[in-house]
């Protein structure tokens, strides 16, 4: 059984925050994408932009998303960083 991966792209982003203001469910955007319900989850919870000064502010933003997800993989390891280790 084979299994593959791809990332969440900026178009599956701009997708799911289109969707997330009009108030569908997770369920239905995994569904629609063809993703599982827990990397939708997931992508929302790590990718949400917070604002403690205007809490207006905080939510989903895919342009926010794809640089969040972009720093966290291009970041190095830790054996890279540590020669030590």
């Amino acid at each position: 059984m084979d299994r593959t991966y791809s990332h969440i792209d900026l178009d599956e982003r701009r997708k799911i925050a289109r969707w997330r203001i009009a108030k569908l469910s997770v369920d239905v955007i995994a569904e629609k994408l063809g993703r599982h319900r827990s990397t939708i989850f997931r992508g929302l919870k790590r990718n949400q932009f917070k604002d403690d000064e205007i809490a207006d502010l905080t939510g989903y933003y895919c342009t926010i998303a794809e640089q969040k997800s972009r720093d966290r993989r291009s970041r190095q390891r830790k054996l890279i960083r540590f020669d030590h280790l």
